[in-house]
């Protein structure tokens, strides 16, 4: 009887589920599921649901017994034979859509790969027999089909028409039997199962071991602990650069192997996937899956069904790999933890790194942080006792770290300045390029003579280009872009100038807009100009570049790295990119060029990312058996980010920055949330976002906690107030506490019209904030 009354019980819970669609839709909707799909519905399945006059995908969330909402339609078909996420992952999609103040769906959507999303297409057939009508319109469509070959998709046809509405005309030619409306489901892509053992190894990637350090030795059996006990716990490895980390990755990704579980790794860009992959496939023989946005969505689709199979004992990814379906999960490793690229700038604006840390609670497992430079957030964590430290103070073999020497361009700038009495120098100051100017003659002299002794030297310029803008030297007209409220960038190469935000170009010309004289030239200068003037310099030497403009061919950039580690390139310039976790021991010599740049962006975090990322560059220097020699040329020697660079002591630079932090109740201490509208009129962008001040003045002046917690700073324009053609407007959300500002931000969210003049965006722990 019991049986019975269970199995009642189970077809009735069934009888409705919610569903999410991957879209900014706001909240899951109720279907009905019909009774000959009843066993196969499950949660986390996807289903094909009618949506108005469409037919899309979306994820089954929950099965519900009753809804008090009328004429409920039904769920069309299941398009998989199994759920495409698991409990685990739509547990964590709902935190980060509270967390994060988004909808489910634009969750879902940035988790799932893009041909998850499906929707039913509608195709327009002329019959055969239909020649003529009577109706304008009619005829013009008959005449574009006639022209298309008798079909085409329902949206090419609107498109066709441009703002005229055809739905009337199509309907009465449906009507006549001139024309047919069939649906077809698109079917996925069929795609060559990618994986990481595709790949050709490089010859970094040596399998065999090495003994461990006693710092090494010591994390690792931390963390092979708790891999053993089980359990939630999250580990910050804080170790030099060269100290060994990846071994430990991989180390603790074989315990947990053997112990019949999986792993995830996260990288912070797609540019330090190859030589990861290389090691990885090196030690587990090919199991390794991989997901990040480089893959063809063919290639996603493929890889997300492997790993959601189990075919992988390891995924290897960038930011999105977080939301990777991998079961039986024991261990989940963010690389480079500090690095900005783990935030998401657009759509869903989540950190890879919290995620990581949250989806380790979620699922009772262990979490690891790696960093020569932590951020502060997980420094200071570490100190509270939130994460458990982890140290590295030495390198592999006891290997010395690079010595640092800092150049103050000051000086340099006043013997050019002395000189400029004398004619001969004042000619010899003219013809130097900008390029030229930039490096000194330290630098020079240092670069010439490690060519001579063949080994390999890293120059970084965190500018890509070859002049940084147009000037009028006679009228200092400037060349900004239509779009954008920035300057437009030199590309000699292409003999083009192109806006580093919004990608707009035009070709360079010498003819002032503003003057009509032929007096515009470049100032500043950025990579393509500093690899012009190496070549100058030392014109035997094998030179390379990498930046944005040289690695946006498919593959270009594995290409290059695996040259790079090969000793097919003697140097090598390029922007942040080669800052990160390239481990090529040919490296002796490493030039930082303007390396103080970052320090005078309006962002509270400018000191730390100057310190990060220089500590980066320099880690490349010295990790094979000759001494690394490091050189920054800055304007700001004095400065504690610079000078923490002499002995590479985070510690020194932490104790500086965090009483910086401390004071002014920034990140670690305090808690930020951004708004910024955007929309295509300065005025209204500008009222919106005072209109939206009040607001918010209103809410919080109806709820204690709200006014007593929280400081409101704005509105004020974006440092960059125009960008790809919308004016920008933010206001700071500012508190000692996380939830009272979600709870505002999401009150705000609720009442917000979003329109496609004035959009809201919404930055729960902003990262950039330019």
């Amino acid at each position: 009887m019991s049986e019975v009354i269970n199995r009642a019980m189970s077809q009735q819970a069934g009888r409705f589920a919610r569903i999410i669609i991957p879209s900014p839709v706001k909240e899951p909707l109720t279907y009905g599921v019909p009774d000959s799909l009843r066993h196969l519905v499950t949660v986390g399945m996807r289903v094909l649901i009618p949506l108005g006059n469409r037919k899309v995908s979306g994820i089954v969330s929950a099965h519900i017994a009753e809804t008090p909402l009328l004429d409920i339609k039904n769920i069309i078909a299941v398009l998989d034979e199994a759920p495409i996420v698991d409990e685990q992952l739509l547990t964590l999609s709902h935190w980060a859509s509270q967390y994060y103040v988004a909808s489910l769906g634009e969750v879902l959507s940035t988790i799932l790969p893009p041909n998850s999303r499906m929707e039913i297409e509608r195709i327009v057939v002329a019959k055969s027999e239909s020649t003529q009508t009577s109706d304008v319109l009619g005829q013009t469509i008959l005449d574009v089909l006639r022209d298309k070959n008798g079909r085409t998709s329902l949206k090419s046809l609107t498109r066709a028409f441009g703002r005229t509405n055809i739905s009337t005309a199509l309907k009465q030619l449906q009507s006549a039997g001139d024309v047919e409306i069939r649906e077809r489901l698109p079917g996925q892509r069929k795609s060559h199962r990618f994986d990481g053992s595709q790949i050709p190894p490089s010859p970094s990637a040596d399998p065999r071991r090495f003994t461990l350090s006693t710092e090494q030795h010591a994390a690792l059996a931390a963390i092979k602990a708790r891999l053993r006990t089980g359990g939630f716990a999250t580990f910050l490895l804080h170790g030099v650069t060269g100290g060994g980390k990846t071994e430990i990755y991989l180390r603790a990704m074989e315990c947990v192997r053997d112990i019949g579980a999986r792993s995830l790794i996260l990288i912070p860009e797609i540019s330090l996937t190859p030589q990861l992959l290389d090691r990885v496939n090196a030690r587990f023989n090919g199991r390794v899956g991989i997901l990040h946005s480089g893959l063809t969505p063919g290639e996603r689709w493929a890889q997300w069904w492997r790993i959601k199979r189990g075919d992988v004992d390891i995924v290897v990814g960038a930011r999105s790999a977080v939301f990777a379906p991998v079961p039986n999960l024991a261990l989940v490793i963010a690389d480079e933890e500090h690095d900005g690229s783990y935030k998401q700038d657009d759509g869903l604006r989540y950190n890879a790194r919290d995620v990581a840390v949250m989806r380790g609670k979620l699922s009772a497992c262990a979490v690891v942080l790696g960093s020569a430079t932590p951020s502060l957030e997980s420094y200071e964590n570490s100190l509270q006792g939130r994460y458990q430290l982890l140290e590295i103070s030495q390198r592999v073999e006891r290997r010395p770290l690079p010595s640092v020497e800092i150049f103050d361009l000051r000086n340099q700038s006043k013997s050019i300045g002395l000189a400029a009495t004398n004619d001969r120098s004042e000619a010899w100051r003219k013809q130097k390029s900008a390029g030229e100017r930039l490096l000194s003659d330290p630098l020079a002299t240092a670069i010439k003579r490690n060519f001579v002794n063949k080994r390999q030297t890293l120059i970084f310029l965190n500018r890509r280009g070859f002049a940084n803008f147009l000037q009028c030297t006679r009228c200092g007209y400037v060349l900004r872009c239509s779009y954008c409220s920035v300057t437009l960038t030199v590309h000699l190469k292409r003999k083009i100038v192109r806006c580093h935000h919004c990608n707009f170009s035009r070709p360079v010309e010498q003819v002032c807009p503003d003057c009509g004289t032929e007096t515009l030239a470049g100032i500043g200068a950025g990579t393509e100009q500093i690899e012009q003037t190496l070549y100058a310099l030392v014109p035997e030497a094998r030179i390379a570049r990498m930046d944005r403009d040289t690695t946006g061919k498919r593959g270009s950039h594995a290409d290059l790295i695996r040259r790079w580690e090969s000793g097919d390139i003697d140097i090598l310039i390029g922007t942040q990119m080669i800052t990160k976790g390239h481990d090529v021991s040919g490296v002796t010599l490493v030039g930082a060029l303007l390396a103080d740049m970052s320090l005078n962006l309006p962002d509270f975090r400018s000191a730390e990312r100057t310190f990060q990322i220089l500590s980066q560059v320099a880690g490349r220097s010295g990790r094979g058996d000759d001494p690394g020699r490091v050189i920054i040329q800055t304007y700001e020697p004095e400065h504690y980010a610079i000078q923490s660079l002499i002995d590479h002591d985070y510690k020194k630079f932490f104790a500086k920055e965090i009483e910086f932090r401390r004071a002014l109740g920034y990140p670690p201490f305090g808690k930020l949330v951004n708004l910024r509208l955007d929309g295509p009129s300065s005025e209204h962008v500008q009222a919106k976002a005072q209109a939206l001040f009040k607001k918010i003045r209103a809410i919080q002046s109806g709820n204690p906690k709200y006014r007593e917690q929280i400081e409101i700073l704005g509105p004020a324009p974006s440092p960059i107030e125009k960008l790809r053609n919308r004016y920008r407007w933010q206001l700071l959300l500012k508190g000692y506490q996380i939830s009272p500002l979600i709870g505002l931000a999401s009150a705000v969210r609720e009442t917000f019209s979003r329109t496609r003049n004035v959009r809201l965006h919404i930055d729960v722990d902003p990262y950039n904030m330019l």
